[in-house]
C-alpha cells in the first residue's frame, strides 16, 4: 500500500492544515509507505518538494478583486491560496503518475479537483481522498472517492456514502502542562497578570483577532498574546491592539515546535472565530491545561466538551466572561483538558484508526467512468447544443 499525502501550503504557512499534514506524515512514516508532497521547505526522505507559485509571491501583490472593500482582502487571500494550490496540483502530476500510489490524500480542494479529473492518466487508478478542512457540505464537495471529516457534527453534513471521521490529534509528548516557558519574561508580561492567548492567522475575516482585542482592552488586569501567521490585515490589527491595549498586547509568529512555550505562559485560551471546522489550537491548548473560551457553536462544543462557550458575535459577551469568571474556575476547567485530549485526541491512539482506514480505502474498487448508452446520449446532446449555438452566433 503506497500513500501520497499532499499539502500545497506546507513550507509556506503554518495553519491547521499544514500542522495536520506534517503531524500525520510523522505519525505514520515508520509504519506505512507514505510520501509527503509539500509546497515549500527542503527535500527530505519520503518528502517531495513540488514547484508552485506561493501565495506570498510578490507577483501576486496586484490581484484585482471586484468586490465590496469590506470583503476585498478576504477574497484576495482566497485567490492567493487558489493559485498556489492549482500550480502545485499540476506540478505534482508527474511524480504522482510515476509513483504508483494506491491512495492520494489531498488537503486542498483545488488539488483534489485537479487530480481527480486526471485519474484517467494513471496506469492503475488511485483512490482520491479529500480532507474536508473547510466543513464543505455534501452538495459542494469536490469530486473524490472518500471524504475525511474531523468531527461528528461535520460528518452529519457530509456525503454519507463516502465519508469517514477521524479527528485531529495532538502530540502529547510536546503539548502537556509541564512545559517550561520564559515567554512572559521575554515579552515583559508580569507574572501576576492574567494572560489570555489567541493562536491563529492575524486577520479580521475568520479568526477575528480585532474582536478579541476590543473585548479585552477595557480589562486593565488582562494581557493578551496573539500568536500567528500574518496576513494583509495584520498591520491594521497590530495598530488597533497597541492603540487600545498599549504594552498589554503582544504579537508574535512562532514555529509550531516552540508554540508550547507560548501556551505554557498563559492562563486562558481565547479564539474569536464564529465557527471552526475543527481548530487544532483548541486541543493543543487543552492538552497544555488551559481553559478554552470559544464560540458556542455545536461543532466547537462537541470538540472542546469542557470549556467556556460564548456568543462571539455579541459585543461584550467575551468581556463579561473574562471579567466575571474567577481564576479558580478557569483552572478547574483547564485541568479537565488533558484528560479529554488523552481520551479523544492522542495521536498515538489515532494512528491505528488511520492505518485501518487507509487499508480499507486502498482495497476499495477504483473504476473510471465507462462509455455507456447514457454517456453516449449526453455526448450527442451536448454536441447538438454546440452546433445550434454556433448557427445563431
Amino acid at each position: 500500500m503506497k500513500i501520497a499525502l499532499l499539502c500545497s501550503g506546507l513550507g509556506h504557512i503554518n495553519r491547521g492544515h499544514e500542522v495536520f499534514a506534517r503531524g500525520l506524515f510523522d505519525l505514520l512514516k515508520a509504519d506505512v509507505n507514505i510520501t509527503l508532497f509539500k509546497g515549500g521547505g527542503v527535500p527530505a526522505p519520503n518528502e517531495q518538494l513540488i514547484p508552485n507559485l506561493p501565495r506570498r509571491s510578490a507577483c501576486l501583490d496586484h490581484i484585482h478583486i471586484i468586490a465590496s472593500p469590506k470583503w476585498a482582502d478576504s477574497l484576495r487571500e482566497q485567490e492567493r491560496e487558489r493559485i498556489e494550490a492549482v500550480t502545485f496540483a499540476y506540478a505534482a502530476l508527474r511524480p504522482l503518475l510515476e509513483g504508483g500510489f494506491d491512495v492520494i490524500h489531498c488537503l486542498e480542494r483545488e488539488v483534489c479537483e485537479i487530480l481527480y479529473a486526471h485519474r484517467h492518466l494513471f496506469e492503475r487508478t488511485p483512490r482520491v481522498v479529500f480532507s474536508n478542512g473547510g466543513a464543505i457540505p455534501a452538495r459542494d464537495l469536490p469530486p473524490c472517492d472518500f471524504v475525511q471529516e474531523h468531527t461528528e457534527y461535520n460528518l452529519a453534513q457530509s456525503a454519507r456514502d463516502k465519508a469517514f471521521m477521524i479527528p485531529h490529534g495532538v502530540d502529547l509528548s510536546r503539548f502537556h502542562p509541564n512545559v517550561e516557558s520564559d515567554f512572559r519574561a521575554r515579552h515583559g508580561i508580569p507574572d501576576e497578570a492574567l494572560l489570555a492567548i489567541s493562536v491563529g492567522t492575524i486577520c479580521y475575516w475568520h479568526k477575528r483577532m480585532d474582536h478579541v482585542i476590543r473585548e479585552l482592552a477595557p480589562l486593565q488586569d488582562v494581557y493578551l498574546a496573539i500568536v500567528g501567521q500574518e496576513s494583509d490585515d495584520s498591520p491594521a490589527i497590530k495598530k488597533l491592539g497597541h492603540d487600545l491595549m498599549g504594552d498589554r498586547v503582544v504579537f508574535t509568529t512562532l514555529s509550531h515546535d516552540v508554540l508550547p512555550q507560548a501556551y505554557a505562559a498563559a492562563d486562558a485560551f481565547v479564539l474569536g472565530s464564529l465557527f471552526e471546522t475543527f481548530g487544532i489550537v483548541y486541543i493543543e491548548a487543552m492538552a497544555m491545561g488551559l481553559p478554552v473560551i470559544c464560540t458556542e457553536h455545536p461543532n466547537q462544543k462537541g470538540i472542546v466538551k469542557e470549556g467556556v462557550f460564548v456568543d462571539m458575535g455579541k459585543e461584550g459577551a467575551l468581556r463579561e466572561v473574562m471579567q466575571n469568571t474567577d481564576r479558580a474556575r478557569l483552572r478547574a476547567i483547564g485541568a479537565k483538558g488533558p484528560v479529554i485530549v488523552r481520551e479523544h485526541y492522542d495521536l498515538q491512539v489515532l494512528k491505528g484508526a488511520y492505518l485501518a482506514q487507509y487499508a480499507k480505502i486502498a482495497a476499495a474498487p477504483a473504476e473510471l467512468p465507462r462509455y455507456t448508452l447514457r454517456n453516449r446520449i449526453r455526448a450527442n446532446l451536448n454536441n447538438a447544443a454546440r452546433k445550434i449555438s454556433g448557427v445563431f452566433r
